[in-house]
């Protein structure tokens, strides 16, 4: 059962070199504040960028889509602000 243990990080002593806990605490505290930082942010800019994409055949495809949706719009309200609306209400 030590043998276990030891692979897990839980006591047992010899074969492992130390427990896994105290390696990553040992090796997280060389590393400065700001370059930790800069890592968790790159890693949660690529977490989205990855889950973005999820379950679409293309998604750069979607991605101009979106963008010429998003163009349509546009031009549709600086055109309805030039026109003053398009909708009239008329009280008989």
């Amino acid at each position: 059962m030590g043998i276990l243990l030891s692979c897990c990080g839980g006591g047992g002593g010899g074969g492992g070199g130390g427990s896994p806990s105290s390696n990553y605490n040992s090796m997280s505290s060389s590393v400065d504040p700001d370059t930790r930082r800069r890592q968790m942010a790159e890693a949660a800019e690529a977490r989205l960028k990855a889950h973005e994409g999820r379950g679409l055949k293309n998604p750069e495809a979607l991605k101009l889509r979106q963008k010429k949706i998003e163009e349509l719009e546009r031009k549709q309200a600086e055109e309805g602000l030039e026109a003053e609306g398009g909708l009239r209400w008329q009280v008989n």
